[in-house]
């Protein structure tokens, strides 16, 4: 508590001026119920906006946002992907917030690019041009060439940026720790677990050699594709706070004139940028997460180029594999299996009522069950569900957020570029070919790979564990009490069913090791082990089926 005031007082300039800016946008009362009344002067909080409408405080919301300046912004365009926890109309409000400053001073830009690349400008670069190409919160971008003659963008940081960030960090968690003790929200939301969420992906947006990975990590999953471009990276002039990459002249993505000069059908253009999006989403699993226009080029020979990547999304096989079941189940317009995939991706709370959930969900299939797949919006779908996130407060990872996110825009730049255009269309194939990768070789012999310890652990101490129980069982210091007399045959159902479950862990735990076995090619007595394996992993898989039928338990 002490380190808290501390802060507080160490920042007082800093909490006045957003106290300041609160009261003069109506939300004055939010000073009180935090207990920062101190920050006002006057002593007395003038009338507040509390009982407006919620459509007038969300522009309100906005513009505090807007004038406390860049580390609030990007909070407010983080919370703009967040249709789980914040209400549509506060949504739709924050999409509007513009990450667009006033350049720095190029005085102040050449001393820092000096200092950080440890040369004079003119020993690097033949030209540099002092306009700038665009200009963010974070960073500033250059047109230059080098000695060499090579054209390439310059992206500096703004300098002093970091330190006004930590600051406004510090804030946030000092207002998420007084929100969570002294306001109802507190109860619903963990408000210092999204200042810490937010302070990850500042954080990677101000390493410049991070998104110079990224950019490097991006190309490498586009080897062999003709239609996409990645900028290279000059890593000797990259540093944490500058990056210097090949400088691509293309036209911007929806400059349907400058298209069409070029020789760019729409159509296509359209296509392979939603084709781009979804291998990396779904294949890759690391992903451009803001593809607006300004970071989308055209580029000649109908090429595409992605730009800036500062913010990028990286999806963990489990949580990709949830995302590919909830789009097997759109797709399949499955209710059952939609319901399975939203409570395994988010954080469903105890109280959550499963009969309305499942009541909202087969609801939403009605809605799209005869809607043919090319009519079906990607942006309205994905609202739908985050929708029905909000509505009964269940928590999805903010990585599913970001996809959502940059789905969203990716199909708001298709259907411009080619109204036609449906996502879901695009995807259909590409769920074929996932369900394949999903069932081949390779993914078999990586789930063994990274999972034997686990089955071994399993194997060699499940028949101990059992043993133990029947001993304690035998011995009496385990009592059960059966006031059911059914309790005899449901006992006996149960020892079957773990039978099987044990009988058909051993036949997959074939299947797996003969998959592996495959590519050793290892024989005994001249036939190959692995056909062996599958051989007799058939005939026991067989004989479980057939067990299962004529116990008519299925």
């Amino acid at each position: 508590m002490r380190l808290h005031l501390q802060k507080r007082y160490k920042h007082f300039r800093r909490y006045r001026e957003i106290a300041n800016v609160l009261v003069k946008h109506g939300f004055g009362y939010l000073l009180n119920s935090l207990g920062m009344a101190e920050f006002f002067p006057t002593g007395q909080l003038p009338k507040d906006a509390n009982n407006l409408p919620e459509e007038t405080k969300a522009v309100r919301l906005r513009m505090v946002l807007e004038e406390l300046g860049p580390t609030f912004i990007k909070l407010g365009q983080l919370f703009s992907t967040r249709s789980d926890l914040f209400a549509p109309v506060y949504i739709k409000e924050l999409e509007k917030l513009q990450d667009q400053v006033p350049p720095a001073k190029f005085t102040e830009i050449r001393e820092l690019l000096e200092l950080e690349l440890g040369r004079k400008l003119s020993q690097i670069f033949s030209y540099f041009n002092p306009t700038v190409l665009a200009s963010a919160s974070i960073g500033q971008v250059h047109e230059a060439q080098l000695i060499d003659g090579c054209r390439v963008a310059v992206k500096v940081q703004r300098p002093g940026i970091r330190a006004k960030m930590e600051v406004d960090l510090e804030i946030l968690y000092d207002l998420a720790g007084l929100a969570e003790r002294h306001t109802s929200w507190g109860e619903i939301y963990k408000f210092t677990e999204m200042v810490e969420e937010f302070e990850h992906i500042l954080q990677e947006e101000l390493d410049f050699i991070l998104e110079a990975r990224h950019a490097e990590t991006l190309a490498l999953n586009f080897p062999d594709e003709k239609y996409v471009i990645i900028p290279n990276v000059y890593w000797d002039y990259t540093t944490k706070k500058v990056i210097t990459l090949e400088f691509l002249d293309g036209v911007k993505i929806t400059d349907q004139d400058n298209l069409a000069a070029m020789g760019h059908d729409p159509a296509i253009t359209a296509r392979r940028l939603v084709e781009a999006m979804l291998k990396q989403i779904l294949m890759d699993g690391f992903f451009h997460a803001d593809p607006h226009p300004g970071n989308l080029l055209a580029m000649p020979g109908g090429k595409l180029a992605f730009l800036d990547f500062g913010m990028m999304g990286y999806l963990e096989n489990e949580l990709r594999g949830k995302i590919i079941n909830l789009v097997f189940g759109l797709l399949h317009k499955d209710s059952e299996k939609i319901l399975k995939a939203i409570m395994s991706l988010g954080v469903v709370p105890a109280h959550v009522k499963m009969h309305q959930l499942r009541r909202d969900i087969e609801h939403l299939r009605e809605k799209y069950y005869q809607v043919p797949l090319g009519q079906v919006s990607a942006a309205e779908s994905l609202g739908d569900i985050m929708d029905l996130a909000y509505r009964h407060r269940i928590k999805v990872p903010v990585e599913f957020s970001m996809v959502m996110k940059a789905l969203i825009i990716t199909e708001g730049i298709a259907t411009q570029l080619d109204p036609g255009i449906s996502i879901v269309q695009v995807v259909e194939p590409l769920g074929q070919r996932l369900l394949r990768n999903r069932f081949s070789q390779e993914s078999i012999r990586t789930f063994f790979r990274d999972n034997i310890n686990e089955y071994h652990m399993l194997f060699t101490r499940l028949p101990g564990q059992l043993g133990q129980i029947i001993e304690l069982l035998t011995r009496g210091e385990i009592k059960v009490k059966a006031e059911n007399p059914d309790f005899g045959r449901a006992l006996l159902k149960l020892n079957t069913m773990v039978n099987r479950l044990v009988y058909s862990i051993i036949v997959g735990s074939i299947v797996i090791s003969s998959s592996w076995l495959i590519k050793d090619r290892i024989t005994f007595w001249g036939i190959p082990l692995a056909e062996i394996g599958f051989v007799f992993a058939g005939i026991l898989g067989f004989w479980l089926l057939l067990m299962i039928i004529r116990s008519k338990f299925y």
